[in-house]
């Protein structure tokens, strides 16, 4: 039976604020994993390139020792024959006095021990050489493996950030979803290097988060935990997860100003541990450099580089 033509139009009412709160903190998070991701793609392929880089440096010189080497055979064949004139064979067996045969029989045992060990030397530079190309070639296969997939994760996180933008113009319209009171705390007394670390948090706060950024005007969680502690002269690799890995682990009560805090498993996000229960971090794309409790996200533990 059809609808009475003046029955009010259903729509699905348009989601509240606190629903759109939780969707774009969804968001995020999934953002945020895909930039620890890409990061983790990233540092793999430079790794990549540095090994190529390293086997092409040496490529060359063993290619060189190889070239030297069969010049050194070739010419110790060629001496052999010209020394023993009609080749060693019937140079020995042409021979009318005895002298003359256990001269000859010295040379060629001579010639052939020179031949010997220079072939053996030989063999061993050209399985150099082949080693050398076989491992170049596998590690170019996995630069080209690794480019892809690189960039194959950069194109999901600009769409992902294109949509948490959409989602964020409709919530919040430009601003931030957080509200600073503008007063920031007093950073704690940090003595060694640790005290340059929380400085430079410090010196930080306000700075936009950018994915795959680590500074100077912008950062990601892990770029901004990278940089401070790289003002300690300490480095740390650009991934969340890398960085926990990379580093002792301390307990909650052994925290101090300069300690990282990992967020989440697996783990995704990084702050630094400024004291009072609170830290310094990077925390999502739209967002700026903030103070914020420790608590305010699921703890995975606690680290100190150096």
């Amino acid at each position: 039976m059809a609808a009475a033509s003046g029955s009010p139009i259903v729509r699905e009412d348009r989601p509240s604020g606190a629903e759109l709160d939780k969707r774009i903190t969804a968001a995020a998070r999934q953002l945020e994993i895909l930039v620890e991701q890409y990061n983790d793609s990233r540092e793999d392929l430079r790794t990549t390139k540095l090994q190529i880089s390293h086997l092409g440096s040496r490529l060359g010189p063993l290619v060189r020792d190889l070239e030297e080497r069969q010049a050194l055979m070739d010419g110790l064949m060629s001496s052999t024959y010209q020394r023993t004139r009609t080749g060693p064979t019937v140079a020995l067996f042409a021979s009318d006095q005895p002298h003359e045969f256990v001269d000859k029989l010295l040379v060629l045992h001579q010639l052939a021990s020179e031949e010997q060990r220079a072939a053996e030397e030989l063999r061993e530079a050209r399985t150099k050489v082949d080693a050398t190309r076989a491992a170049l070639n596998l590690l170019a296969a996995q630069q080209t493996r690794q480019q892809t997939e690189l960039n194959t994760r950069k194109a999901t996180v600009k769409g992902e950030i294109t949509a948490l933008k959409q989602m964020r113009a409709i919530a919040y319209g430009e601003g931030s979803r957080y509200r600073d009171s503008g007063a920031f705390p007093v950073p704690e007394y940090v003595p060694g290097p640790a005290a340059d670390v929380v400085a430079f948090a410090f010196d930080q706060l306000g700075k936009p988060y950018r994915w795959g950024s680590a500074g100077p005007r912008s950062y990601d969680c892990s770029g901004l935990t990278l940089a401070a502690w790289r003002t300690a002269g300490v480095g740390l690799p650009h991934n969340a997860a890398s960085q926990y890995a990379s580093m002792a682990h301390v307990s909650r009560d052994q925290l101090r100003p300069g300690d990282l805090v990992f967020f989440y498993n697996p783990i995704s996000h990084v702050g630094i541990y400024i004291g009072g229960g609170r830290m310094i971090h990077a925390p999502e794309f739209g967002e700026n450099v903030r103070v914020a409790t420790i608590d305010s996200q699921p703890i995975r533990g606690f680290g100190r580089p150096g």
